[in-house]
C-alpha cells in the first residue's frame, strides 16, 4: 500500500514521468500502481456522476479540528483515542486510499480487506480499512502535489517539502488547486460522515497553519510534541522500514538523515511562528509523555479549551480503548553518540523550549 495506490492514471503517470529515472528493478511496482489506477477509472467516473453535486453543496456545520505534530510524535495515538467519541468524523484507510471512489467502491474494499496488513510495519499499530488514516495520503491520491508522493522519489524530498508543504516556488494555480482539492476532500468526508465535526490528523499540516486558516479561519488545532531524540530515532526507523517499500529510486542513508534533520527543523520553526495566528481558544498543545501518564486529564484539557461536550459520556469508551493498548509494545532504539550530537546540534531549540532530557536508554558509540 502506498500514497498513490488509488490515484487517477493521469496523476500516476504524471508523477512517474516528471521526477527522474526509475530503475528497472522497480518496474513491477510501477506496473502494479498503474494497473490499479486504470481499473479504478470507471469507479471514479461513476462516483463523480452520482455524488459530485451533493458534495459541493455540503456545508460544514462545525470548523474542523486538526491534529498536528511532527511524525512519530503521537499523532496517531491521539487521533485514535479521540475518535472513540462518536461525535467526530474522520478519514478511514479506505477513503484515504480511494478518495475519488470510496462511496461506491465495493471492489477495492474487498481487495484491501484481503491484502492490507493487520498492523503498520513501523510500529505495529492496528490497520484496517475502517481505521483512521491521514488526510495527506488522501490528497496524494487526488493530485500529485503533496509531500507523500516524494516517498517514491526520495532524492526530491526537500523539493516536494518546500513546494507542497511550505508553498514556496510554485505557481498560484497549484496553490489554488491544493486548497480546492483539500476542501473537496473535507466536504466529501463530511458528507460521508453525515455532517459530523471532522477530526483530521496530518503531521504535514504542522507547517501549513497559515494556509489552513485562510480556508477555515475558525479551525481548531491540537499540537502534540515528543522528546526530539525519540522522534529522530523513530522517524529514521519509519524511513527504513516503510518508505523503502515504496521507493522508485535508491537513496543513501546519509540523504535520508539529512532530510529528517532539515524537515523537522524547518517545520517546527514554522509552527512556532504561525501558531500565533491561531486564536487562544482554538489551540491546545499536548506533551506526548503527559498523554501517556494521564490520558483522561489531557483529553479534559482538549474538551475544556474547545468547549466540547461528551467527555464524561464517553469516558468508558476512552478507558476501554486505553485498556486494549496495555499489551502494545513500543519500538526500542539505541541512542548512539553520533545521533545524540546530531540531534542536539540541530534541534536544541525544541529540546530547550520543551525542557527535554536525553532518554533513559543505553547510549552506544558509533
Amino acid at each position: 500500500m502506498g500514497p498513490v495506490f488509488g490515484c487517477s492514471f493521469r496523476n500516476a503517470l504524471k508523477l512517474q514521468l516528471s521526477n527522474g529515472f526509475i530503475p528497472i528493478k522497480h518496474l513491477m511496482h510501477v506496473i502494479f500502481i498503474n494497473t490499479i489506477s486504470i481499473v479504478g477509472i470507471l469507479f471514479r467516473i461513476r462516483e463523480n456522476f452520482l455524488y459530485n453535486r451533493k458534495i459541493k453543496r455540503t456545508k460544514l456545520q462545525f470548523p474542523p479540528i486538526f491534529i498536528i505534530g511532527h511524525w512519530r510524535s503521537g499523532t496517531t495515538h491521539l487521533h485514535n483515542l479521540l475518535c472513540q467519541d462518536p461525535q467526530f468524523g474522520f478519514i478511514t484507510m479506505l477513503e484515504a486510499s480511494f478518495p475519488k471512489s470510496f462511496l461506491s467502491n465495493s471492489f477495492f474494499k474487498y481487495f484491501m480487506n484481503k491484502f492490507l496488513p493487520d498492523t503498520r510495519p513501523m510500529d505495529n499499530i492496528k490497520m484496517g480499512i475502517d481505521e483512521t488514516q491521514e488526510d495527506e495520503m488522501a490528497l496524494s491520491n487526488i493530485f500529485p502535489h503533496t509531500l507523500y508522493n516524494a516517498w517514491y522519489f526520495p532524492k526530491r524530498m526537500m523539493e516536494f517539502y518546500y513546494k507542497y508543504v511550505r508553498f514556496k516556488n510554485i505557481s498560484k494555480k497549484v496553490t489554488h488547486r491544493w486548497k480546492r482539492s483539500y476542501d473537496y476532500l473535507i466536504r466529501k468526508t463530511t458528507f460521508n460522515m453525515k455532517g459530523k465535526r471532522l477530526l483530521l490528523k496530518n503531521p504535514t499540516n504542522t507547517a501549513r497553519i497559515k494556509f489552513i486558516l485562510e480556508s477555515y479561519p475558525e479551525a481548531k488545532f491540537i499540537h502534540i510534541y515528543r522528546n526530539p531524540y525519540t522522534v529522530y530515532l523513530s522517524t529514521r526507523h519509519f524511513y527504513r522500514i516503510s518508505m523503502e517499500k515504496f521507493m522508485f529510486q535508491d537513496v543513501s542513508s546519509e540523504i535520508i538523515q539529512e532530510n529528517i534533520i532539515k524537515i523537522y527543523k524547518d517545520m517546527m520553526k514554522c509552527y512556532f511562528n504561525e501558531k500565533k495566528l491561531i486564536s487562544k481558544n482554538n489551540l491546545v498543545e499536548i506533551k506526548f509523555e503527559e498523554l501517556e501518564l494521564n490520558p483522561i486529564g489531557q483529553l479534559k484539557k482538549i474538551y475544556n479549551t474547545f468547549n466540547l461536550s461528551g467527555l464524561e459520556k464517553n469516558k468508558l469508551k476512552f478507558e476501554n480503548y486505553l485498556e486494549e493498548l496495555k499489551e502494545y509494545k513500543k519500538n526500542r532504539f539505541q541512542l548512539s553518540k553520533m545521533v545524540l550530537n546530531l540531534v542536539k546540534k540541530h534541534w536544541s531549540f525544541t529540546i530547550d523550549k520543551w525542557n527535554y532530557n536525553i532518554p533513559g536508554q543505553h547510549i552506544r558509540r558509533q
